[in-house]
């Protein structure tokens, strides 16, 4: 029995995709174990945010500066000088010693333009009181696009040619706290609405008249009118 040219072509090309499966699985199971490790349960940073004396983030084409008062209160002092929206620097914070980056993967220094880390999003300084510095450097979206790449106080940085590097996966909710606008970084201001009427005029109180009202005018009196009699006198009222 013979087979047809055609069908021939069809089971080789079948082979070769099979043959072509395997090794690729083949090399996926024998891939570093390093290369991308469990999820941990460790925080970004560990710090207390009671301890943190200033925080600078670096969003490329500004720069905000915070610091603390002697009161514990949040102050800015760049790009301006402000009282400091306290929940817009706790929720940065926050997100720092407390959410658990979602993965770790390895990264060369060749390959710090594919995460991202030749245009950062942000990088945040975190300094305590003790003098201590922290730095997180916010790279590109991963493949997902649901987090970002990020790597805690590298040394030495720009990426070293031969260097390892190890690379956090973090939530979205970092590259929101970075990104948020300067209007929601600083306290709002209370205005009061002017009062209504000419300043200084006082409101009569409810059965006052008002200085302005007009009084009434006073009844005037008619003349007496002569009443005649019957016998024709005239008499006055």
């Amino acid at each position: 029995m013979k087979f047809q040219r055609s069908t021939l072509i069809l089971v080789g090309v079948a082979f070769l995709l099979g043959a072509g499966v395997l090794i690729a699985e083949s090399q996926r199971s024998q891939s570093p174990p390093s290369a991308t490790q469990s999820e941990s349960t460790e925080p970004i940073l560990t710090f207390e945010e009671a301890d943190v004396a200033s925080l600078t983030v670096d969003r490329g084409d500004e720069t905000l500066a915070f610091e603390q008062d002697d009161d514990g209160n949040w102050q800015m002092t760049a790009p301006d000088d402000a009282i400091a929206e306290p929940g817009a620097i706790a929720f940065l914070l926050s997100r720092l010693n407390t959410d658990s980056p979602l993965q770790t993967v390895t990264m060369t220094a060749d390959q710090a333009t594919d995460f991202g880390f030749d245009a950062p999003v942000g990088i945040v300084t975190v300094t305590l009181e003790d003098g201590t510095e922290h730095e997180l450097i916010l790279g590109g979206p991963d493949f997902s696009g649901g987090a970002n790449y990020a790597v805690v106080d590298p040394e030495p940085w720009p990426p070293a040619e031969g260097q390892e590097y190890s690379v956090l996966v973090v939530t979205r909710d970092v590259a929101n706290g970075i990104n948020r606008p300067l209007a929601e970084w600083l306290m709002p201001v209370e205005t009061s609405e002017p009062e209504a009427g000419v300043e200084g005029a006082s409101t009569p109180t409810a059965g006052e008249p008002s200085e302005d009202a007009v009084a009434p005018d006073e009844p005037t009196t008619s003349p007496a009118v002569p009443e005649t009699t019957e016998n024709g006198a005239e008499t006055t009222n």
